[in-house]
């Protein structure tokens, strides 16, 4: 036995002191932050790849679709610039999210949902999916899972204070 006297217990708080969220990070963040994370890389990684092999891509589309050389330029392009607008949008909500900046958490959902669209859209209109568009859409599901969660809501402060 310990000659020294525990301290008291603090009786549970009621006021601003109980919703203060807890100060470690929860399993829920770190996860959305690591799915941010990987989905920013992988579509940057295509838009940086399908951009520097944009001749090769282009002359592929023209042989086997019937498309022009200009109507392929364009496709390549619209095929680029929302995937490497989405992957930067996601490394920044990933970036500020442990930062506690709220608008990350939206910011992060709203690129996230975007993807998924995108993604399922792709499928339908391509008439099956592909091991990348599975993947995108689990990733998708598991980011929007967890910046939906209860512990991630508690952890990052409100968008807007209530006056």
């Amino acid at each position: 036995m310990s000659s020294t006297p525990m301290p008291p217990e603090e009786p549970p708080q009621d006021g601003p002191a109980a919703t203060t969220p807890p100060t470690a990070m929860p399993t829920s963040v770190r996860v959305a932050v690591i799915v941010m994370s990987v989905l920013a890389g992988l579509l940057l990684l295509y838009a940086a790849l399908t951009w520097v092999n944009r001749d090769q891509v282009i002359d592929r589309l023209v042989d086997a679709g019937g498309l022009s050389k200009g109507q392929a330029q364009q496709v390549v392009l619209t095929s680029v610039i929302p995937f490497g607008v989405l992957g930067l949008i996601l490394a920044s909500s990933a970036w500020f999210l442990p930062r506690r900046q709220p608008w990350a958490r939206w910011v992060g959902l709203a690129a996230v949902i975007v993807l998924a669209l995108l993604t399922l859209a792709s499928v339908l209109a391509s008439g099956g999916a592909s091991i990348l568009s599975l993947l995108l859409v689990v990733l998708c599901l598991a980011a929007v899972t967890c910046l939906l969660s209860r512990n991630t809501a508690a952890w990052v402060p409100r968008l807007r204070d209530p006056a």
